[in-house]
């Protein structure tokens, strides 16, 4: 013979059954007033922050009766895994997308503003660094433009041109003594 384990009744003190009657009969006004809601959040644009605020405390109200009525469906369940299984539905019905939502966007604008400090740290220590190198450029630019003028100096002075032509002039002696040695050997 096998015994059939089953789960001993959980009998609920008198206050919480009373907050679980009272909470039953509110569902069906809970799912109007989120009908409302819904309905509001989708068509109707209002700029006035007190109609804002009482719609939001409404689906606050709303997500409350259908999170006491999940506490008590947990604790009438016969496991965990019967729980879950059987009401997965409503665990995701009272799952605060919303709040996930904003700590999702939250650290997104987290993770861009890091790195955007970055990049602007970085920035500015090119900044920095293309600033040392100019002081720099700027000492030896003076070296570049004496250098730079000395060549233009010489390119243009005479002395740059007698040489060059001395030494075309050279050449042409060294090729003429070529020539006339092949000519000579033949």
């Amino acid at each position: 013979m096998s015994k059939k384990r089953t789960k001993k009744k959980f009998k609920l003190p008198a206050f919480w059954e009373k907050v679980e009657h009272y909470n039953a009969k509110l569902i069906p006004v809970a799912l109007i007033l989120l009908l409302f809601v819904i309905i509001f959040e989708l068509f109707i644009h209002i700029e006035n922050h007190t109609v804002e605020f009482w719609v939001h405390m409404i689906d606050y109200f709303v997500i409350a009766v259908f999170v006491i009525d999940l506490i008590f469906l947990g604790i009438h369940s016969k496991s965990t895994r019967f729980f879950f299984k059987s009401y997965w539905l409503d665990i995701i019905a009272i799952f605060p997308f919303v709040f996930a939502l904003n700590v999702v966007n939250n650290l997104y604008k987290a993770v861009i503003a890091t790195e955007r400090f970055v990049i602007g740290q970085a920035i500015f220590h090119e900044t920095l660094e293309a600033g040392k190198s100019a002081k720099i450029l700027t000492k030896t630019g003076r070296f570049t433009k004496m250098g730079a003028r000395i060549l233009r100096i010489l390119t243009k002075s005479h002395f740059l041109t007698k040489i060059t032509h001395h030494h075309s002039h050279h050449q042409k002696r060294k090729s003429k003594k070529f020539k006339n040695k092949k000519r000579t050997t033949k």
